[in-house]
């Protein structure tokens, strides 16, 4: 009795070390044929994959002594991932349109649409079976248009220039090959403007 004891002992303490030993790795779960419960499924097997995010933006100054339009819409990106170890990375290619309003005084709307192009790189951190950390950036240019109409006048000027930005946030796993994203990200699209400050919201897909 007291012999089968021990070894159900012996064989418990022997399963707490080898799945100690795999935490260190989460990938390994799977790459030995485990069943799938998070987002650690295939991640690393999948090389590429699409993401769509909604996303809202605050001006975070007071350039001119104007306070420029809030900007909202979406963007559809492109990626690669590329495993290193427990972690990974991620280079993407990144299409944006976004658009915002505002009127002052009641009489004067000024009008903004911005379409930015951007390549981006961020470095994913699993922190448990669901969750997954991100930090990176983005560098490219925009097209943008914007209109100033009142009092029966109305002008418009569009170009294009360069762009940059910042990100963080975080992945959560909803099934096999899809999670959820939430993140900030704070951009430049004029030199001589302060930054956008973004709220993101959207899904990530790894084909």
């Amino acid at each position: 009795m007291k012999r089968n004891l021990f070894i159900t002992y012996a064989l418990g303490l022997l399963s707490c070390t080898f799945s100690a030993q795999a935490s260190n790795d989460p990938w390994d779960y799977y790459r030995v044929g485990g069943n799938y419960s998070s987002a650690y499924s295939t991640r690393y097997d999948s090389n590429f994959g699409m993401s769509i995010k909604g996303m809202y933006g605050f001006h975070s100054g007071n350039d001119y002594g104007i306070d420029m339009p809030d900007l909202y819409g979406a963007q559809l990106g492109l990626h690669a991932n590329i495993p290193s170890g427990s972690v990974f990375h991620e280079l993407s290619f990144n299409l944006g349109a976004l658009t915002g309003s505002k009127t002052y005084g009641g009489e004067l709307k000024w009008k903004q649409q911005v379409f930015p192009f951007t390549a981006g790189y961020s470095f994913n951190v699993p922190l448990s079976d669901s969750a997954t950390f991100y930090l990176g950036g983005k560098i490219g240019f925009h097209y943008y248009k914007q209109e100033l109409s009142g009092g029966g006048e109305k002008a418009s000027e569009s170009d294009s220039s360069g762009t940059y930005s910042a990100l963080i946030g975080f992945k959560f796993a909803v099934a096999e090959k899809t999670d959820i994203v939430i993140g900030y990200e704070i951009a430049k699209y004029w030199s001589d403007v302060d930054p956008y400050h973004f709220i993101t919201v959207g899904f990530n897909w790894s084909f």
